[in-house]
């Protein structure tokens, strides 16, 4: 049967990198006429799977890949608040055990600090004497 209205609504991002929209949910409607007279409507919502594999409502787009993810795999950087996704998260560990979510850049920036705190603390030590040897002799 021939179609008497038809109506689609759309959830859509657009994505400046690229130049495109990402479509998030479609949503169709269609009304048509039925042998017997009737006007018979037939809807349609389709939502887009994330990219995380999860089915829950989606968290955000990460900034590195432009993935959608889900509430608990989506987070943001630590440091400068960027949203990214759990594949793009790297984890430091804190002096107190706690986890800290970090973006590739910060974590890079942190991890490079500690690695010249290393090599600062042992040559200082070398010149420093702590009174620990004077107490094995």
């Amino acid at each position: 049967m021939k179609p008497l209205r038809r109506k689609n609504k759309r959830q859509v991002t657009y994505d400046p990198d690229t130049g495109q929209n990402r479509e998030w949910k479609l949503e169709q409607t269609k009304h048509t006429r039925a042998d017997n007279g009737s006007v018979d409507t037939d809807e349609i919502v389709r939502t887009s799977f994330k990219d995380c594999g999860c089915d829950g409502k989606i968290g955000g787009i990460c900034y590195v890949c432009g993935a959608v993810s889900c509430i608990s795999c989506h987070g943001r950087c630590n440091k400068c608040q960027k949203p990214i996704c759990l594949q793009h998260s790297n984890f430091l560990e804190k002096k107190d055990g706690e986890k800290e979510r970090l973006c590739g850049t910060c974590y890079d920036v942190i991890t490079r600090k500690r690695g010249w705190a290393k090599v600062g603390r042992f040559f200082l030590s070398l010149i420093v004497d702590t009174g620990e040897k004077s107490n094995e002799k």
